[in-house]
């Protein structure tokens, strides 16, 4: 085991050599001495917004169709309600289920801004304003216009958990480019 240890680590130091030297990519390295990014004890991978989604959208297109879109939303729904579970489960309070997310989407994830400008649980409604989503940069990359569908079936994966309610989606793009998204009961 201590082999395969040291081999990874060597392997991981020659990679930082030639990043640094050949290509003068000199940032501080995400991943730790292992090739793994842990954060809040769990592993994360980062892709490039160029890939995704958008890209995984278009070539998903290719195989079924316009239904890539949805399905893209339903990936991002229950993720969000498999992150508001794992939360509630480690007996984070519901309130502040949403801005753990948001914080950590934000500081450590790069997915985007967001501010919470209303959260009413018992309406149930909710209201975000949305800057430098990475779905929007992703989206340009391949001459695509951004509707945000795996970011908004996150944060609505995460209100069905916390309200017991699917939501109905709203979306509305300003000026700035920043987006404001509600989420509200079908009913």
């Amino acid at each position: 085991m201590e082999e395969k240890e040291e081999t990874v680590k060597g392997i991981i130091e020659s990679y930082k050599e030639l990043l640094s030297k050949k290509f003068g990519i000199k940032e501080t390295p995400l991943a730790n001495d292992e090739g793994k990014i842990i954060l809040a004890g769990r592993r994360w991978i980062l892709m490039d917004v160029t890939y995704f989604p958008a890209f995984m959208v278009k070539v998903t297109e290719e195989v079924v169709g316009p239904i890539a879109k949805e399905f893209i939303y339903w990936f991002g729904y229950a993720y969000g309600e498999k992150v508001a579970e794992r939360y509630i489960e480690a007996g984070i309070p519901k309130e502040y289920v949403l801005p753990i997310v948001f914080a950590f989407g934000a500081v450590y994830a790069g997915w985007s801004v967001n501010k919470i400008e209303e959260f009413d649980y018992e309406k149930p409604y909710l209201r975000t304003l949305t800057f430098n989503d990475f779905e929007t940069e992703s989206a340009k990359a391949v001459g695509k216009d951004s509707d945000l569908k795996f970011s908004t079936g996150v944060v609505a994966g995460i209100f069905h958990k916390l309200t017991g309610v699917k939501p109905q989606i709203t979306k509305k793009r300003l000026k700035d480019g920043s987006l404001i998204v509600e989420y509200f009961s079908r009913d």
